[in-house]
């Protein structure tokens, strides 16, 4: 808009390409919406230099206005398993909401995503739900298996600390690590006396 306006729907291909009037294909292939946009803009620069000068009069802005859907498989102890149709931006964490999330039986820290008939990649819910972080989050594809294995190693923690509760321990954690996920102790708490209560 601004000199010049127009407005173009432009639908992305298989080959994650769309075709722009004045400028032709463009490539969007593992491009972020951000990224696309300031593709977009510099390839209609060349043609409009309103959008380049040094006090612009012509301007450029790129939205989404669909997205495609992908099937995705949400297999074992989950609340509801079965084949769900979500959106092609989705992750895990928003693929077990739409099951329903693990069963008290399924694990958390040990969620397998299955990819082409190989292990992917593993997802261990315990970053997102005690610190909130996303970062281990994996955005998923069509096709993609989403697999909660039975609940691993568990352990209880009572008394002077922060979060009592029933913490499933990941493959060579131990004491330090159970106490960082309940929060640390106390200062109420006598930190040279503990006791371990061990069922063989």
């Amino acid at each position: 808009w601004g000199d010049n306006q127009f407005t173009h729907a432009a639908t992305v291909t298989r080959e994650a390409t769309i075709s722009v009037p004045d400028i032709g294909q463009v490539v969007l292939n593992g491009l972020t919406l951000g990224q696309a946009k300031r593709l977009i803009t510099d390839r209609l620069g060349a043609v409009y230099s309103g959008i380049r000068a040094r006090r612009p009069t012509t301007f450029v802005d790129v939205t989404l206005g669909k997205l495609r859907t992908i099937q995705v498989f949400i297999l074992g102890d989950v609340v509801r398993p079965g084949g769900y149709t979500i959106s092609s931006v989705a992750t895990v964490l928003n693929a077990l909401y739409n099951a329903g999330g693990p069963t008290p039986r399924g694990s958390m820290r040990d969620i397998r995503i299955i990819r082409h008939n190989q292990l992917y990649q593993h997802v261990d819910l315990y970053g997102y739900i005690l610190t909130g972080s996303k970062a281990g989050d994996v955005r998923l594809q069509s096709g993609d298996v989403v697999f909660v294995p039975p609940i691993g190693k568990q352990t209880a923690v009572v008394g002077e600390v922060h979060r009592p509760a029933i913490y499933e321990l990941a493959p060579g954690e131990g004491l330090q690590d159970l106490l960082k996920l309940c929060g640390g102790v106390l200062t109420t708490a006598v930190v040279d006396h503990a006791l371990i209560d061990r069922v063989v």
